[in-house]
């Protein structure tokens, strides 16, 4: 089935406005990210009692996250108007949390440019059953990907299928994320990862390993992990269309994305998880204008359209338990569980049934 409406049709409902960053506006958002990271950080100094001190190490990973959230819209053109002044924020605000931007940045493009599709999805590609192998299994059924699967992406484990150390990674300038051209955006982005990676090391040397870990590395997978949790939310359910050659579509695509309820999240993140089937649309709206846009769209989406109201915890382990591997359905790919007592436990069946007529999947 395709949608009765165009991205031009969508575009055409939402305000102008909404396409206009303002610099003022997105520096405002991250300073205020960065003065409560700093307040956090304070604060921990000042505790002793490990039941104070966890609280605050998970806020200030989840304003590392929020900080993210920035670049990432620097690296869609949507913190400011002018290219020199995204560049320069997505530099910093990535390398502080060492990512290196512009490798980033193009992997990032390319989960836009194929989300929902079947073989070239960039995060999060299924598969079939007779591809569940092992070591999928043990990341995907105990939850162990939330935290060490920001980190295999980086290196170059991108999309879940396959993996390549050297031409999929973001670090080396090799990799098919630098074009021949532009490989002075790999040493900036590199340089930017290794000067703040530098920084950390030194002060762990400085102040020992107990420090290390409270300051720096536990906040950091703190950040690592609401980055691969939030993205898993955003596209994958039982309810996701994922979508082959034959019947995926950009529009299509963009629509396989849920938005999902975060709780006081929701603001404190940037609207990043419940706000995020517009972005998917149009990239370059900020995300103070995603709820304008989202209301603007919600009309003609019609049933295109899906959320979930429940607290994301719970969606979480529907999906957990829910989404192992494709089968393949009524024009698309249907999420299976390989649990025999699922709703939705899976047969492990591989041809393509032919596509019908009938209703898209009702949003939640």
């Amino acid at each position: 089935m395709t949608p009765d409406f165009t991205r031009a049709d969508l575009k055409a409902a939402i305000p102008a406005r909404c396409f206009q960053p303002s610099t003022a506006r997105s520096m405002a958002f991250l300073i205020f990210d960065l003065v409560l990271i700093a307040v956090a950080y304070w604060a921990l100094s000042q505790v002793s009692a490990w039941y104070l001190k966890l609280p605050l190490i998970f806020f200030i990973g989840t304003m590392f996250w929020a900080v993210f959230v920035i670049g990432h819209e620097a690296g869609h053109g949507a913190f400011s108007k002018s290219r020199a002044v995204n560049t320069a924020v997505g530099l910093i605000t990535h390398s502080i949390i060492l990512v290196p931007y512009r490798g980033w940045q193009r992997s990032h493009a390319m989960h836009h440019m194929k989300t929902g599709h079947f073989r070239e999805e960039e995060v999060f590609r299924p598969c079939r059953a007779e591809d569940d192998w092992l070591a999928r299994k043990v990341l995907f059924r105990s939850g162990l990907f939330l935290l060490i699967g920001w980190p295999m992406y980086k290196l170059g484990y991108r999309n879940l299928t396959t993996y390549d150390p050297v031409n999929g990674s973001h670090f080396l300038p090799v990799s098919d994320l630098y074009a021949s051209h532009v490989k002075w955006s790999w040493a900036a982005s590199l340089a930017g990862v290794l000067a703040c990676l530098a920084i950390y090391i030194a002060l762990g040397v400085i102040f020992g390993w107990v420090f290390a870990l409270t300051y720096i590395v536990g906040p950091y997978f703190v950040y690592a992990a609401w980055l691969t949790f939030v993205t898993y939310m955003q596209h994958v359910s039982p309810e996701v269309p994922v979508y082959d050659s034959d019947d995926w579509s950009s529009l299509k695509g963009a629509l396989a994305t849920v938005d999902r309820n975060y709780g006081p999240f929701n603001w404190l993140t940037h609207h990043i998880g419940d706000l995020h089937v517009v972005h998917h649309i149009f990239p370059t709206i900020p995300h103070y204008y995603t709820r304008e846009a989202t209301e603007a769209i919600k009309p003609i989406l019609g049933e295109w359209y899906m959320k979930s109201d429940r607290f994301v915890l719970m969606d979480f382990v529907r999906t957990l338990i829910g989404c192992h591997y494709v089968e393949p359905g009524d024009g698309q790919e249907v999420w299976k569980s390989a649990y025999p007592w699922a709703k939705n436990a899976g047969t492990g069946k591989t041809d393509k049934v032919k596509e019908t007529s009938g209703a898209h999947m009702p949003a939640e």
